[in-house]
């Protein structure tokens, strides 16, 4: 029998959706660093896509290459409980570059950035409820807790100042 003792097989529902959202941007920048690399080196085109030299294009099809890389390697260490941070850094990344193409109209069509904001926003959210944390093997942090002190005059009087009793609430 096959055991992989590296794939966790407890994985619960709010990580798998958090990962199946967070692989939204790995086809554009396979299909984007292949482009450019592409444009940059074998089959030129005048003017270049997204820079402004042959060398440009070349080094932004690297560049995607290598997020991509990236991407997939986050996504790994999120499924398999190592670590999460990667991974939420990844899509804030991914977030904040389609915010950034939506507001610049000069980018194209905002409908695939429009559609990579809600599947990064969709990981994120996914990402930190209290399944993927308790996945993670910590506990989500907490606000902290208001002291439940009755209000002036209506306890029980406050022991004098010097003494040496101990009030344990």
């Amino acid at each position: 029998m096959y055991d992989d003792d590296d794939v966790n097989d407890d994985t619960p529902p709010a990580v798998i959706a958090s990962i199946a959202a967070g692989v939204g941007p790995l086809p554009f920048l396979g299909v984007y660093s292949v482009i450019f690399i592409a444009h940059g080196v074998f089959y030129p085109v005048q003017p270049p896509d997204i820079t402004r030299t042959r060398g440009g294009e070349a080094v932004a099809g690297l560049l995607a290459a290598a997020a991509l890389l990236v991407l997939i390697l986050t996504i790994w260490w999120f499924l398999n409980g190592r670590r999460r941070w990667p991974f939420v850094l990844g899509q804030l990344v991914v977030l904040a570059t389609t915010l950034s193409f939506v507001a610049d109209a000069n980018t194209g069509s905002p409908a695939v950035p429009l559609g990579l904001i809600v599947t990064s926003a969709v990981a994120l959210v996914f990402a930190f409820v209290p399944s993927a944390w308790a996945y993670m093997g910590v506990r989500p942090p907490s606000l902290p807790r208001r002291s439940k002190r009755p209000a002036q005059g209506s306890g029980p009087a406050d022991p004098p100042t010097g003494s040496s009793t101990v009030v344990h609430t």
